[in-house]
């Protein structure tokens, strides 16, 4: 008989984004491997069904918040499990969603799997407003007060913190990277002639295309690439900033915040073909050619956990600028620069170095199979 696992989680396709992505692809293999699979989660969108019943998987929804899910997941998660007694143990991850989890364990003896991307509780600075940072500490906290039956970390940076500033003992946490999708990144799919038309439908033609995709949330940090980009832009006349991102609440205040940044000399447009070039994000196809058509990508993060967009990039042979943060220096390859985090000033030195190809980094070559990620989530299981 094969295993019915219940998964707890915030968001679930067809909501956009890397944690998504990532669980999306365990659960498609696991479903290869003929396990049910029920996954509780947000109704982010009204216009979704409440639930969903397919062949092996099942998918229930409810609030349509972060916040809402917390405490709604915890009532509809009991009725599934009283439904569904043959379910054999919960897999969640950070944040709130596994506290839910955790009571379920406690009220039906399922076992808990809690998948770690990354802790804060060290990043205080990230959280301007004192009052709002010690909320969130005594939030982070109290997840890892709950109980669980085992950790799966997804770095050696995220083991190494959780061990040590939540306790956890190193003989229940496991360290499995996530997996990462090299084949569709990889640069024999994108033609020469793809990269030209891109280039030229976008006004790049001969110009030294920065990249900036992915997120506008703080963790990210965007605002540093922003600050930094008046001074590039002054010593590099050549250089095209762009920026794709993923629409969010602090997208439109990042927009005040680069026009806000243009002067006399440079004066910055939206989606034209002067110096800044701004986006709501393409499709995945056409992020491909996107990152493929650009000479530098840089992601200048404060804290990181699945890192997409660094090893997708590397996966490219594309350089890549970012920071020292988190896991990032575990995983990334090529000709990669690491520099600390929130320094505009490295930013900007080392743009502009990149620009006159006065980086050429080496870092060898990683692999993070997605098949390789579920056989070791599969020995958990077992």
């Amino acid at each position: 008989m094969s295993k019915h696992i219940l998964f707890v989680l915030d968001y679930y396709t067809p909501h956009r984004g890397w944690s998504e992505t990532v669980f999306q692809n365990v659960i498609s293999r696991l479903l290869a491997k003929w396990y049910q699979i029920s996954i509780l989660t947000s109704r982010f969108d009204s216009s979704l069904a409440r639930e969903e019943h397919h062949d092996q998987l099942s998918i229930y929804r409810t609030a349509k918040s972060r916040l809402g899910f917390v405490f709604a997941a915890f009532f509809r998660g009991r009725k599934i499990l009283k439904k569904n007694k043959d379910i054999h143990f919960i897999h969640t991850s950070t944040y709130g969603w596994a506290i839910p989890a955790s009571l379920l364990w406690l009220i039906f003896h399922k076992k808990v799997i809690l998948t770690v991307h990354e802790i804060f509780g060290k990043l205080r600075y990230v959280y301007k407003w004192f009052v709002g940072w010690l909320l969130y500490k005594f939030f982070e906290r109290s997840i890892f007060y709950m109980p669980y039956s085992t950790y799966h970390c997804v770095s050696q940076n995220t083991m190494n913190d959780i061990h040590r500033v939540y306790k956890i003992p190193l003989s229940k946490i496991h360290m499995i990277y996530n997996g990462v999708d090299t084949e569709f990144r990889n640069p024999k799919h994108v033609s020469e002639s793809d990269i030209v038309s891109r280039k030229s439908a976008h006004g790049r033609d001969n110009r030294y295309v920065v990249l900036y995709f992915g997120h506008a949330g703080k963790s990210k940090w965007l605002d540093y690439l922003v600050a930094a980009v008046p001074e590039i832009l002054k010593q590099n006349s050549n250089i095209l900033c762009v920026f794709n991102i993923i629409d969010s609440k602090r997208t439109k205040f990042l927009e005040s915040k680069i026009l806000q940044t243009t002067d006399e000399d440079h004066k910055i447009k939206i989606r034209d073909n002067s110096k800044i070039q701004l986006y709501k994000w393409f499709d995945q196809s056409q992020l491909r050619t996107v990152v493929a058509a650009a000479n530098l990508i840089v992601a200048p993060s404060l804290s990181e956990w699945f890192w997409s967009v660094h090893t997708e990039v590397v996966a490219l042979g594309k350089p890549l600028l970012t920071t020292t943060a988190g896991p990032i220096p575990e995983v990334v390859r090529g000709n990669v620069k690491l520099i600390q985090p929130a320094n505009v000033d490295q930013i900007i030195s080392s743009v502009l170095d990149f620009s006159h190809n006065r980086i050429t980094e080496n870092i060898p070559e990683k692999e993070f199979s997605r098949d390789a990620t579920v056989d070791e989530i599969e020995k958990l299981y077992n």
